[in-house]
């Protein structure tokens, strides 16, 4: 049995995967496309550009063009618009007080 949690790796080869992934899109709801995920998420926070104001130690670790950075976000948006919860599909409890319903069922207090 394929181990079913994606192992930590370095932002390159996050990268190299993300690109093989794209070529090949991993089944949806499969181990692969969990890694996917994970791997999309690494790769879009390594390539995060560093405002002009912050140390150039905050620089990105992974630098994208434009159009890759581009589709890499619009993937990654419209992958979580299939789960308000992240990496929590089954809910994050009611303590943070969130009100998930569509905003035309909402009431003014």
């Amino acid at each position: 049995m394929p181990d079913s949690i994606p192992h930590p790796v370095d932002d390159e080869t996050a990268l190299e995967d993300v690109l093989a992934f794209l070529d090949s899109p991993p089944e949806a709801g499969s181990t692969e496309d969990a890694r996917f995920g994970e791997r999309l998420r690494q790769v879009i926070a390594a390539s995060i550009p560093a405002a002009e104001d912050e140390d150039q130690e905050d620089t990105p670790r992974l630098s994208l063009d434009a159009d890759l950075r581009r589709r890499l976000e619009a993937l990654a948006s419209r992958r979580a618009a299939d789960h308000p919860f992240g990496d929590h599909p089954d809910g994050i409890g009611p303590t943070l007080g969130m009100d998930l319903r569509p905003t035309a069922s909402r009431r003014d207090p």
